[in-house]
């Protein structure tokens, strides 16, 4: 099958790995303090696929938990909505 990718398949792609990174910025283990591995592969978000390794089962878990968890609003979305609703 052919496909094509747009800048808009490559931005989502892009913001949806970042997003997901963030998530896991701070993650570590608490019994040997490693952050959790994480690897991308496909190049659409109909493709993509997530690799998430770590040290131990723990990691695991405390890592599948952020992962799944509903990403908080960014600073600066939340700033322009709180200033909308003051106007």
């Amino acid at each position: 099958m052919f496909s094509v990718l747009t800048d808009f398949d490559k931005l989502s792609v892009d913001r949806f790995k970042k997003a997901t990174q963030a998530k896991l910025r701070d993650v570590r283990c608490p019994d040997h303090h490693r952050p959790p591995r994480l690897r991308f592969n496909g190049s659409s978000l109909q493709q993509i696929s997530i690799s998430l390794s770590g040290c131990c089962t723990k990691l695991m878990e405390i890592a599948n938990a952020r992962i799944a968890a509903p990403q908080a609003p960014s600073a600066s979305a939340a700033s322009a909505s709180s200033n909308a609703q003051r106007a």
